[in-house]
This record gives C-alpha cells, structure tokens and sequence, in this order.
C-alpha cells in the first residue's frame, strides 16, 4: 500500500475518534493532573520557551506545556483533532497555535524548539526513525524531546473472526463501535506499522540512539500508581505497558 494511502486511512480514523477521545480514562482528571506534573518536572531545564506537541490529538499535553509557561504549537494529521483542541484551549483560556501536520515531515526550521513532546503516537507512523531524525532536526541544541508510548498489543485485530466474536460478545458495552472501527481503519495498513502491536523502551531508546539524541532515560511510570490505560471497568483486565522516554539533542 502506498505511504498516501496508508496516512490517508489513519487521518479518516483519528477524524472520527475524535469525538470521543478526549474522553478515555487516561485523559480523566486525576491521570491529568499526573500527566502534568511528569511533564513540568522533566522539561524545567529547558533553556528556552517555545514547546511543540506533536500528535496533539485534542489538546492535552499542548495545554499542559502551555500552562507551564511555554509557548505552545501543536499539530497533528487530523483537522478534527485540531478542531477540538482549538476549542480546548480556549475554554482554558490559553492561546495555543494548533496546526495541521505531518509528524514525519515537520513544516518548522532548522533549531526552533527547546521542547518537544509526543505521547502515543509513535506506534502509529510508518517511520517512525524518519520522524524523530525530523523532531531531533526542529530542536535547538540542549532541547528536551519527551516520548511516551506502549505495548498496546493491537495484534489481537489481526484476524476478523476475532474481530466478529468481540463484538458480538460485547454489542451492549461501551467501547464495541470504536473497536469495530478501528479494525476496519487499521486492517488495511498494520503491516506498513512497524510498531503497530506497540512498542517498549528499549525499542524506542534504540530509535532514539539511531536519530543521535543523547543523555537517553526513562521515567519511572510506576509513580502514576495505576497504570493510566486501565478503565475502571476492566480492573480484571491486564493493562497495558507503557513508558516515558526523555533525552537531549
């Protein structure tokens, strides 16, 4: 499949997810506020003010950099998605410059950023080692990069009669139409992923040295308590992995 169309089916299924994605558990208030405070500890060394998020989805973390004092772009390859985190913004009363863009082709100069951040969007490009060389190319020397992603192991949508028995098994639970659509946006493109089943830190930290960022660590998520993808209704459910890598350029 070619790489337009392989962008062209996730740009139409984060258009839609749009409308419900600002409210999943990890975006609920307590997971919030964690989020924020992660994020203000590891980025207060920075020698400058100008932050880009990047997958911004609706918002979230552009705001939280933006209340850290940080002035604020965000993009991501959904209009939707920019849409809704316009609208976030401005019922915080913040200005934020929200933007269209591809995550592996950056519109912005050599050296602009001391900050960047992406959360959760690295399993989802189809090169990934290309977009941190493009993120690594935007930041100033000395600048932050913050990286959190997965192990979402999204393999169990490979087949479609798992696929039909879920939801079939759960027509009446919340969360069975997005899984459907997902599956029916994903199917198509999964093997052009190369982190579609998730990634872990140590695969990240290896992208990361391939782009020649520096100083590479990982922040210990087990200070979130619970983990931040497990939905209050699926205690019984095993969480999945997830990691906050941060380094210097």
């Amino acid at each position: 499949m070619g790489m337009k169309r392989v962008k062209t089916s996730i740009q139409r299924y984060w258009d839609w997810r749009s409308a419900t994605y600002g409210y999943d558990h990890d975006k609920s208030v307590g997971v919030a506020r964690k989020w924020e405070s992660i994020l203000k500890e590891l980025v207060t060394d920075s020698p400058g003010k100008l932050a880009l998020d990047i997958g911004t989805g609706t918002g979230q973390v552009a705001v939280y950099l933006a209340r850290s004092g940080f002035r604020t772009t965000g993009i991501d390859i959904s209009e939707s998605m920019i849409r809704r985190a316009r609208q976030h913004a401005l019922e915080h009363g913040l200005h934020i410059d929200f933007q269209p863009g591809d995550a592996e082709r950056l519109e912005f100069k050599d050296n602009t950023f001391d900050v960047v951040v992406s959360r959760n969007l690295v399993w989802t490009l189809p090169c990934p080692d290309q977009a941190l060389k493009e993120w690594r190319r935007v930041m100033k020397p000395g600048a932050t990069l913050v990286v959190s992603d997965g192990a979402w192991m999204n393999y169990t949508w490979r087949r479609v009669h798992h696929l039909a028995f879920k939801v079939f098994r759960e027509k009446l639970r919340n969360g069975s139409v997005i899984s459907a659509r997902f599956f029916v946006s994903y199917a198509g493109v999964q093997r052009s992923l190369p982190f579609y089943e998730g990634i872990r830190f140590e695969e990240a930290s290896a992208l990361l040295h391939e782009a020649h960022f520096r100083d590479i660590r990982a922040y210990d998520t087990a200070s979130f308590g619970l983990n931040p993808y497990r939905a209050e209704t699926t205690k019984s459910i095993t969480a999945p992995s997830f990691f906050i890598a941060y380094a210097k350029k």
